[in-house]
């Protein structure tokens, strides 16, 4: 039942604790603007000593610019010069992506998932399949300026088959499934009992059955594996606790060393992580920053989403959280340096795409792969000024980067501009 207006209350109050009114908030706004000019953007690195404040739900902070009519614009996660990352600070230098590798042809990519019969702990089921099928139908086709997403997929995984997979060394790992809060005690059996955060695995030779796999058991096998970037697309994955912080998952994979993090802080639709799953690998794959990827994910989660504030409205865009604490957000350096004309043109259109979400009541942003690109669609509610189109020039050889509009209400006398390509 949560509305955009109720929803922007609460990113209000977020804002005046995280961008106090004053000095830090002027200095923000200077940031801000000056991103604008530059077409560059700005990483808002959340430093949180704090363990209770690490709990609060940062990602729907809300920031309403000077004479902006739309109300999700306000939402600084949905903002196209905006990225919101959730550093913690560790008594250790900041983490290195491992080896460089000369030869970036292939990212290497783990795709877990499992969904056992969970009645027991009053979970509903879940079609990870489709979740599992979405990822491996989107990189299968992935092949651009000679870099692949070589993706191999486990199904009812259980604990030592997981652990043997680790060890291919994948850079990316992905889960799909339940995540569980419980609480208990430690080995020491001391009071209070801790609130911790398990994946639910499947048992070998038994998938309907239930294992539980606790954060400290998975970080030594990601560890081993050097893996850059884990996600977590398991409800309360991203669950903190006030006394013991460094349990859980994220925690304990954050504490663990792991470069990038992304958890779900909240329940997530399971089609929703699909759609983020699907652009956020788009994106990383076309060589953007781990920060662009985050944007391209929550664009796709918020497509059915309404501007009207009185409307009810899927929040799920903010569900995702991203932990990073690599200095610059390149999670795969060797592939930024590479990335050419297709990796500039997307950037332009996608950025172009996102300043018109904030402009004309676009209600929605998918990305799509297609053979050897990728295709945006813009779903816009009603025109009624004028919306400018996508300008590219030529987007690479052999790469396709296609726009697509779809527009409920044009308004008498509104202006539509659709995409326009030199050369696909």
């Amino acid at each position: 039942s949560i509305t955009v207006g109720n929803l922007a209350k609460l990113g209000r109050k977020l804002a005046d604790c995280l961008l106090p009114e004053g000095t830090i908030r002027n200095l923000f706004q200077q940031a801000y603007n000056e991103a604008g000019d530059r077409d560059t953007g700005v990483r808002l690195r959340l430093v949180i000593a704090d363990y209770d404040l690490k709990q609060w739900p940062w990602e729907f902070v809300y920031y309403e610019p000077p004479g902006q009519l739309d109300p999700m614009a306000g939402f600084l996660a949905l903002d196209g010069r905006i990225s919101i990352v959730r550093h913690e600070p560790l008594p250790r230098p900041h983490p290195s992506t491992g080896q460089a590798l000369g030869d970036l042809s292939k990212v290497k990519m783990l795709v877990a998932a499992a969904s056992p019969n969970a009645s027991d702990l009053k979970l509903q089921p879940l079609n990870v399949d489709t979740e599992v099928d979405t990822i491996m139908d989107a990189v299968a086709g992935f092949d651009l300026e000679g870099v692949q997403i070589a993706a191999e997929p486990l199904r009812n995984v259980y604990r030592e088959q997981l652990h043997q997979a680790l060890l291919g060394k994948p850079h990316i790992f992905h889960f799909a499934g339940h995540g569980y809060v419980d609480f208990v005690r430690d080995d020491l059996k001391r009071d209070p009992a801790k609130e911790d955060v398990f994946l639910l695995l499947s048992r070998e030779g038994a998938a309907d059955k239930i294992d539980l796999l606790k954060g400290a058991d998975l970080v030594p096998w990601l560890q081993a594996a050097n893996v850059r970037l884990a996600i977590l697309g398991a409800c309360y994955s991203g669950k903190r606790s006030e006394r013991y912080p460094w349990d859980g998952m994220a925690g304990a994979l954050v504490g663990g060393g792991v470069p990038a993090v992304i958890t779900m802080q909240h329940e997530v639709i399971d089609t929703h992580a699909a759609s983020f799953s699907r652009a956020f690998y788009g994106a990383l794959g076309l060589g953007l920053s781990l920060d662009e990827a985050m944007l391209s994910g929550r664009m796709a989660m918020r497509e059915v989403t309404s501007g009207e504030k009185e409307q009810k409205i899927n929040v799920e865009w903010g569900v995702p959280v991203l932990y990073s604490r690599l200095s610059d957000g390149a999670l795969f350096p060797e592939r930024m340096e590479r990335a050419t004309e297709s990796a500039e043109e997307f950037r332009k259109v996608f950025r172009q795409t996102v300043t018109e979400a904030q402009k004309g009541n676009l209600t929605g942003v998918k990305v799509e792969f297609i053979k050897n690109g990728v295709k945006i669609v813009q779903k816009v509610k009603e025109v009624t000024g004028v919306v400018h189109g996508i300008e590219a020039g030529t987007a690479g050889a052999g790469a396709r980067i296609l726009v697509e509009q779809e527009i409920e209400v044009v308004g008498e006398g509104a202006e539509v501009v659709g995409g326009v390509f030199n050369e696909l």
